[in-house]
């Protein structure tokens, strides 16, 4: 029984070293692992980080200045240096067409309507034709025009003979002034020209002027003018130029007895009634106006010389 009993001892005394040994051993093996995962943890840390700075001095390196508006631009708009703000953009997010210098910028017109923090690029702006030198300002009064005309929109002139023959007198004029149914226009000596000879051909033969509105004039294509000017009333105007001022006073009753005729149709209750939504639209401006105007394509007929 003693020597059971020593054996038994020994046996148990050898395991415990055993697991004494084997914790030992373990705990070295994950000191060691724990210290090698912190060591590469670290080394991970320090090359993200210089991955990350990497990228920032990459990215402030690749930065290009651009040029947006500073509120929004109309399309028409001359553009000046003070409609424009600088901006910083990556490199590759702006497209191909950007436009690198203010001055490449300014002095152009706006092709469609640009909001603020719009880049500016070649396709959204245009140059002005240079100014001939026989180009002269025009003030015309005897023009049907349309209701929803304003200042600085774009029109083809057109005359209307009663025989249904149609043709464009003028092509892509902007209106530059607009009052009391007068519009001034610039014309060339050519169009000069034509239009006198229109101005005759409408008196003589009860024809009519009137103006169209182009849609998105910096996208549309200006039209062809189609008016075949009469050699015996330019021959007329050479013989007698006093007829075209004649004629285009007759023109310009007739437009005026023309707007005279609509105003006296206009009722009590009709002029209440408007004069309420306009003072209805001033007290809030963002309600757009219900002013119902006639057809643009209304035209009017000009008496002929006694």
């Amino acid at each position: 029984m003693f020597r059971i009993r020593r054996a038994t001892k020994h046996m148990l005394l050898a395991g415990l070293a055993g697991v004494i040994v084997t914790g030992l051993l373990f705990t070295g093996f994950m000191t060691m692992q724990t210290g090698k995962m912190r060591e590469d943890r670290e080394q991970m840390q320090v090359r993200l980080e210089s991955e990350i700075r990497s990228l920032k001095e990459s990215a402030v390196h690749n930065k290009v200045q651009g040029w947006t508006p500073v509120r929004e631009l109309a399309a028409g708009h001359v553009i000046t240096m003070e409609d424009l703000i600088s901006v910083e953009l990556p490199e590759e997010s702006v497209p191909a067409d950007w436009v690198k210098s203010r001055e490449q910028i300014t002095g152009k017109i706006v092709k469609l309507t640009l909001r603020p923090n719009t880049l500016l690029t070649d396709t959204l702006i245009y140059d002005e034709e240079p100014t001939p030198a026989d180009l002269r300002f025009r003030e015309v009064g005897f023009i049907q025009l349309p209701a929803a005309l304003n200042e600085q929109d774009v029109v083809d002139v057109r005359i209307q003979f009663p025989t249904g023959q149609d043709y464009i007198l003028l092509a892509k004029k902007k209106v530059r002034s607009l009052a009391s149914g007068t519009v001034t226009m610039t014309l060339n000596e050519a169009e000069i020209l034509s239009l006198s000879s229109a101005i005759v051909d409408a008196y003589l033969n009860k024809a009519s002027i009137y103006a169209l509105l182009y849609v998105e004039p910096s996208l549309q294509t200006k039209a062809i003018p189609t008016y075949p000017a009469n050699k015996a009333v330019l021959q007329l105007i050479k013989q007698d130029p006093n007829i075209v001022g004649r004629a285009e006073h007759a023109l310009n009753s007739s437009a005026r007895n023309a707007l005279e005729t609509d105003l006296n149709g206009i009722t009590d209750q009709s002029a209440a009634e408007f004069a309420g939504r306009q003072a209805s639209q001033i007290s809030s401006p963002s309600v757009p106006s219900s002013v119902s105007h006639k057809d643009s394509q209304e035209q009017f007929v000009m008496d002929s010389p006694e």
